[in-house]
């Protein structure tokens, strides 16, 4: 039926008209629906970023409290280890001729150098230093925590030592030092102080710098923390404290360089450092 004082014609003409306006009209429907699809999925990235910046607020502020509690009571363990370690040396020249004896004190030794590894893991991680840089070679660096090894750990571990390339970079002796002694001491207790472990350095072919190689015939890291395992407090044994490897990371990415690892089987680390290791 045609509305009163419309024909035919005209209806036909404004028909068409109608239509685009519809079709418009549905566009930019369209549009606004997907923009404000676009806006909702923006808004659940920020809630979420938001989200993980405010846990890791709180993550800093649980561990500033426990490296502070933490740096005070390994002052107060080093003291009375630094009497046992002479008490322990004093034994060992009274009985020099006992076989059995010295054996026993081999032992506590052992638990003497764990107990230290485990106090000074804990002031390097409350301390959180800035690295002091100054050439040092890493051949010799190297070489020394080989000699120190083999010497606490043979006839039970074997160490093989490959030193090849350029050795001389900018770094902080001391915290590279800590760094190395950590991951050899990782590899050990992986094999129960009773594997082999090989330490490579050599030149990085890709880059400006050197690669040290750390690897041992143990079972290898765990999958299930091969994730998180340069975490603070993240382990594989139950003895451990979990700080020694995050400790690695901190220092070697401060001289702008990174550590990874792999299993193949077995563990091996990689650690690169740059010729000039400007502290971050």
């Amino acid at each position: 039926m045609l509305s009163k004082g419309a024909t035919s014609d005209e209806v036909q003409t404004n028909a068409p008209s109608l239509l685009g306006v519809i079709e418009r009209f549905n566009q930019s429907t369209a549009k606004l629906e997907a923009r404000h699809g676009e806006l909702m999925s923006e808004v659940e990235r920020l809630q979420e970023q938001l989200r993980r910046k405010d846990e890791e607020i709180k993550k800093s502020e649980r561990l500033a409290t426990l490296g502070e509690t933490a740096a005070g009571l390994a002052h107060e363990i080093r003291n009375p280890l630094g009497a046992i370690s002479l008490f322990v040396s004093m034994l060992r020249r009274d009985l020099h001729d006992r076989a059995e004896t010295l054996e026993l004190l081999d032992q506590v030794e052992r638990g003497i150098r764990s107990l230290d590894g485990v106090v000074s893991n804990v002031l390097h991680f409350a301390q959180n230093k800035r690295p002091n840089v100054a050439p040092i070679n890493a051949h010799s660096v190297c070489q020394e925590l080989y000699q120190h090894f083999s010497a606490s750990y043979s006839p039970q571990s074997t160490f093989e030592l490959k030193l090849s390339g350029n050795p001389f970079i900018k770094a902080d002796e001391q915290g590279i030092r800590q760094c190395l002694y950590n991951v050899i001491l990782n590899a050990l207790q992986a094999v129960s102080f009773a594997g082999k472990i090989s330490i490579d350095v050599a030149d990085d072919s890709q880059s400006e710098g050197i690669i040290i190689t750390i690897s041992d015939d143990g079972p290898g890291i765990p999958a299930h923390i091969m994730s998180d395992i340069f975490e603070p407090f993240t382990s594989g044994r139950r003895e451990g404290t979990g700080l020694g490897l995050s400790i690695v990371r901190r220092i070697i990415e401060a001289h702008g360089g990174r550590v990874s690892v792999v299993n193949k089987p077995s563990a091996e680390f990689s650690i690169y450092l740059p010729r000039q290791g400007e502290a971050q």
